[in-house]
C-alpha cells in the first residue's frame, strides 16, 4: 500500500489528518535509462528486438547477457590498453546481473541470448568425447604392445641371460590425454573452477540462472578464499592454488566472465549486508546491473522467430570463436629474450582516446561526488567497463586494430545506461525505509479513525 497525494487529500477531507500532514513519500526506486538499442552491435539488434517482442520482456534481459557472452569470447584473445604509452590493460571479461521479479521472463530471455554459447560448448564436448575415445583406444594398444615386448624380453633372457633386451624394454610413451575446451560453466566449486581456468587459460563464462545462492555463499566467513579467487578472476592475472591432495595449480591469467539473474529483494539485502561491513570488498560493485522497469500491459505475440536474425547472431559468435591476435592486428609485450608474453592488446585510435579521456575526466569528478561508498565503488569500476565494452563492440562488429570512435561512443552510451541502474541498485536500500513509513502512516491513520 502506498500513501499518495490523493490518499492524503481524502484523509484530510474526512478529518483524519490535519492540513499540515507530511508530504508524499518519495518513490521507492529512482528512474533508470532504457536500454540504448542503438549501442548494440548491428548483428544483435534484430534478434534482441524479436525475442523482446515475442516474450514481452525488457530488452535488457536479452541484450545484456548477449553482450557479456560475446565479450567473453573477445576476452579470450585480446585486451585493451586505454592509454597511449602506459601498460594499463583491461581484459574484456564482464560481470552482469539482470534484475527482476519472478515471472518477468528473466531466465527464458537469458536462455535465448546465450544459445550461441551453448552451441559452442556442446560442440566442444562432442569433440572432446571423440578425442577421449580415440585416446583410450591408443592407450590400450600401447599397453598391449608393451606387454608383448615384456614377454619377448623374458623369453630372450630365458634362453640367454646375457641377451641385450634394452631395445625391447624401451617402452612407448603414452599419448597426452586430451583437454576439454570449455566456454560455459554453471554450478561448480571455486577449486574446480580454478582447474577449468588452468586448462582453459583464455577464460570461461559462468552462467547462473539464479545468482542469489552464489553471492550468499561467498559472504560466509568460511568461503573467504573462494571470494578472494572470484575477485581476482574479475581483475585478471596470475593465480596459484596450493592444496594438499590437489597439489599446485597455476592459472596464468584468470579471466572469468559472469552472467546471471536475481530478484530485487535478495539483491537489495546483499547491498545492505555489504554496507554493514560484511563482505564490503566490492564484489557486488563489479557487476553491471540491468534493473529495468517492468514491461507495460501484456499482449500476445504468436509468430515464428526471426530465423535470419537468430542465424546472424550465431554466425557472429562462431566468428568470435575463431579470432586470433594476428587477425585482430594486436600488439604484444616482449620479455628480455624477445619472446611475446602476456595478453595481446590493442589501443584506442586517437579520436577515440580523446573521447575516452574527456569522459574519464568528467566521470572521475562524478565518482568523488557519489553519495555512499557502495555507489562510489560501483562507479569506480567503470574505468574497466568502458574500455572493455568499447573493445567488445569494436571486435563484435568486425573491427581490427585500434578501437575507433564509433565503438567508443556506443560504449559511453552503455555506460550512461549502466550508471543509472547502478544508482538504482545503491538507492534500493531506501525501499525498506519508504515501506516502513507507509505502514506507519496507514497504522496511525487507522488509529485516529478508531478514536
Amino acid at each position: 500500500m502506498s500513501a499518495t497525494t490523493e490518499d492524503l487529500t481524502r484523509l484530510q477531507a474526512a478529518g483524519v489528518v490535519r492540513d499540515e500532514a507530511p508530504l508524499p513519500l518519495p518513490a521507492e526506486l529512482p528512474p533508470v535509462e532504457p536500454f540504448p538499442m542503438a549501442a548494440l552491435p548491428q548483428a544483435f539488434a534484430p534478434w534482441v528486438r524479436d525475442v523482446t517482442e515475442r516474450m514481452h520482456c525488457p530488452p535488457d534481459f536479452v541484450a545484456v547477457p548477449m553482450l557479456v557472452a560475446a565479450a567473453s569470447l573477445v576476452a579470450r584473445h585480446v585486451g585493451i590498453r586505454p592509454q597511449q604509452n602506459t601498460d594499463w590493460i583491461e581484459r574484456c571479461n564482464l560481470w552482469g546481473l539482470i534484475v527482476g521479479r519472478p515471472g518477468i521472463m528473466k531466465s527464458p530471455a537469458m536462455s535465448q541470448a546465450l544459445a550461441p554459447m551453448d552451441r559452442l560448448e556442446g560442440r566442444a564436448a562432442e569433440l572432446f568425447n571423440a578425442q577421449q575415445t580415440q585416446h583410450q583406444a591408443e592407450a590400450l594398444a600401447t599397453k598391449l604392445r608393451t606387454e608383448e615386448r615384456v614377454k619377448a624380453a623374458r623369453k630372450a633372457l630365458s634362453k640367454d641371460d646375457g641377451a641385450d633386451v634394452t631395445g625391447l624394454l624401451s617402452l612407448e610413451g603414452e599419448s597426452e590425454a586430451p583437454t576439454r575446451l570449455r566456454y560455459v560453466v554453471n554450478d561448480l566449486t571455486y577449486e574446480k573452477l580454478g582447474e577449468v581456468l588452468a586448462t582453459n587459460p583464455h577464460g570461461v563464462l559462468s552462467v547462473r540462472d539464479e545468482m542469489r545462492g552464489l553471492l550468499l555463499s561467498l559472504t560466509r566467513e568460511e568461503n573467504a578464499p573462494a571470494r578472494a579467487f572470484y575477485l581476482q578472476a574479475w581483475s585478471g592475472g596470475r593465480y596459484t592454488f596450493d592444496r594438499i591432495g590437489r597439489g599446485t595449480v597455476t592459472i596464468e591469467d584468470a579471466r572469468l566472465s559472469i552472467i546471471g539473474g536475481i530478484q530485487p529483494g535478495p539483491l537489495s539485502d546483499l547491498v545492505q549486508q555489504a554496507r554493514r561491513g560484511a563482505a564490503d570488498d566490492g564484489m557486488i560493485e563489479r557487476f553491471l546491473i540491468a534493473w529495468p522497469d517492468a514491461p507495460g500491459e501484456w499482449r500476445e505475440v504468436d509468430r515464428l522467430p526471426d530465423s535470419q536474425g537468430k542465424r546472424r547472431v550465431s554466425e557472429v559468435f562462431q566468428q568470435l570463436d575463431l579470432l586470433t591476435p594476428d587477425g585482430l592486428e594486436a600488439g604484444w609485450e616482449f620479455d628480455a629474450e624477445g619472446n611475446p608474453r602476456g595478453l595481446p592488446f590493442v589501443r584506442f585510435a586517437e579520436d577515440a582516446r580523446e573521447a575516452f579521456g574527456e569522459w574519464r575526466s568528467e566521470f572521475e569528478r562524478t565518482i568523488r561526488a557519489a553519495e555512499g561508498e557502495g555507489l562510489e565503488g560501483a562507479l569506480s569500476k567503470f574505468r574497466h567497463h568502458v574500455p572493455a565494452l568499447a573493445l567488445a563492440l569494436h571486435v563484435i562488429d568486425g573491427g581490427t586494430g585500434s578501437v575507433g570512435l564509433p565503438a567508443t561512443l556506443r560504449a559511453l552510451a552503455l555506460a550512461e545506461y549502466f550508471e543509472s541502474h547502478a544508482r538504482r541498485l545503491h538507492s534500493s536500500g531506501r525501499r525498506t525505509t519508504v515501506r516502513a513509513a507507509e505502514r506507519s502512516f496507514v497504522i496511525s491513520c487507522g488509529t485516529q479513525q478508531s478514536q
